[in-house]
């Protein structure tokens, strides 16, 4: 009997340790899972926020009025791009590369509105034959409102005349 209740003892002591280990352990692994949380839960909310300000620089895209962006593509465009945005304008023929075609080039008006406004700011340079021939950085000359509204109105171009090719 005495044996049976001295085991009891030390059982209930190796309980008491391990029950003592565990505690310290889950407050450990509790502090650690609270931790990753928080992690998880910043990284969500950068990307929440990244994604609010894609999405205001779209509709700022959207905003750009295709009237008033006629009128400036008209006054700095077209002599390069053309009337019809086919870049068959008169200066054209003597620059290399050539101009975008806005209606014929698939690849390039598939781009996002943020890229097509980005060559638009920044301009193209490319070296050809060791002269710089390239489309101005237009950020220099126009407002960030005109490179909208051109953007906007090369758009609707670009959608007219695929309109019309397709009747």
């Amino acid at each position: 009997m005495l044996k049976t209740r001295q085991r009891k003892r030390v059982r209930s002591k190796r309980q008491m340790e391990h029950e003592t280990w565990n505690m310290k352990h889950r407050t450990s692994s509790f502090k650690l899972h609270a931790s990753r949380f928080l992690l998880l839960t910043s990284c969500f909310m950068l990307l929440v926020s990244v994604s609010c300000a894609q999405a205001k620089e779209t509709a700022t895209a959207k905003n750009g009025d295709p009237e008033t962006g006629r009128a400036i593509y008209e006054k700095y465009c077209f002599y390069c791009h053309g009337r019809t945005g086919r870049g068959d304008g008169a200066v054209a023929i003597a620059i290399s590369p050539h101009p975008a075609d806005f209606i014929s080039d698939k690849k390039r008006m598939a781009k996002s509105d943020a890229e097509l406004f980005k060559s638009i700011s920044e301009g193209i340079q490319r070296d050809t034959g060791g002269e710089e021939m390239s489309m101005p950085r237009w950020k220099d000359i126009l407002t960030e409102q005109e490179r909208w509204d051109v953007l906007a109105y090369i758009r609707q171009l670009s959608k007219k005349q695929v309109e019309k090719e397709n009747r």
